[in-house]
């Protein structure tokens, strides 16, 4: 398959987090920790800005309609022990994401590979002293490929408690899990599968991807955002889509809480791919179904 870039992946500490770079393209920055002057102490574990092939900026973080919302994010408001709540990931509400460790790898290829390990605690469980799950992720860099890039995640999550369990908004909409806040033009489409998919107020079935595209590139040019969902769980092909001013949700595990276990983790499966142009989903796709997650 050509390639346009043949650069070097790099990650390079900036301010609050890690910027990750090709050569001297701009890929995504991870932020590692919240900003020193920022009394929200669990605006961490995220990722923006996310870049577009050309330099674009993707991304959004806490735009003002939904000052929660932050670039490349995965979160659940129900977060409950014994069916209590103990705080609020989605609003960040006596929520604190604790970055342990971050490990960057050089691949064959032109890939690179970024390791981390994240304590979620909170106020309302052991005043904050001890974690109440361990998430580690993977996340996985590919070179620029024609006109698109790809970035892997797999999300790992496992209960040191016993009664832990995870949910969605607890309303209609259920909406929770792997989610991007895109920067959004006013003549955004949504796609999957070769077919149009309108936006509801609830979530919507359609593929096991959604294609987010519009005038998103420099200049009014196309561009967009595919989404990949890896999973076999039930939500795996359910969607919340919104087409201004809030984020995309690919659904797990929607209104009711399901358990985490501490023995065997919780494995979340996705793929985001950028790109600017026309994109051919059929040879994307192709890409996306060879990816290992194991």
């Amino acid at each position: 398959m050509p390639c346009l870039v043949s650069a070097q992946m790099s990650m390079k500490r900036e301010g609050d987090g890690i910027l990750i770079t090709e050569g001297d393209q701009k890929v995504a920055f991870y932020a590692k920790e919240a900003p020193a002057m920022n009394l929200d102490k669990g605006r961490a574990n995220y990722f923006h800005p996310v870049y577009l092939p050309d330099g674009t900026v993707i991304t959004e973080n806490a735009p003002e309609d939904h000052i929660h919302h932050r670039g490349i994010f995965w979160a659940w408001h129900q977060v409950l022990i014994d069916g209590t709540s103990i705080g609020d990931q989605w609003t960040l509400s006596d929520f604190i994401h604790d970055v342990k460790s971050v490990e960057f790898f050089r691949l064959p290829q032109g890939m690179a590979m970024m390791k981390t390990i994240v304590h979620w605690k909170s106020p309302k469980y052991a005043a904050g002293a001890r974690p109440f799950v361990e998430e580690k992720a993977t996340v996985s860099f590919f070179e620029q490929r024609r006109n698109y890039r790809i970035i892997q995640f797999r999300i790992q999550l496992r209960s040191q408690v016993n009664g832990l369990m995870l949910g969605g908004s607890d309303d209609s909409k259920g909406y929770g899990g792997f989610s991007a806040r895109i920067d959004l033009p006013d003549d955004v489409r949504f796609s999957s599968e070769g077919k149009e998919v309108e936006p509801q107020k609830n979530a919507v079935q359609a593929g096991k991807y959604m294609n987010v595209s519009g005038s998103m590139a420099k200049n009014g040019h196309h561009g967009g955002v595919l989404i990949y969902s890896a999973n076999s769980f039930g939500t795996s092909s359910q969607w919340i889509l919104r087409n201004k001013e809030s984020m995309q949700n690919a659904v797990w595990p929607g209104r009711e809480p399901v358990g985490l276990s501490k023995v065997t983790p919780l494995v979340l499966k996705y793929a985001v791919v950028l790109y600017t142009g026309r994109l051919n989903e059929k040879r994307v796709l192709k890409d996306l179904q060879k990816l290992e997650w194991d």
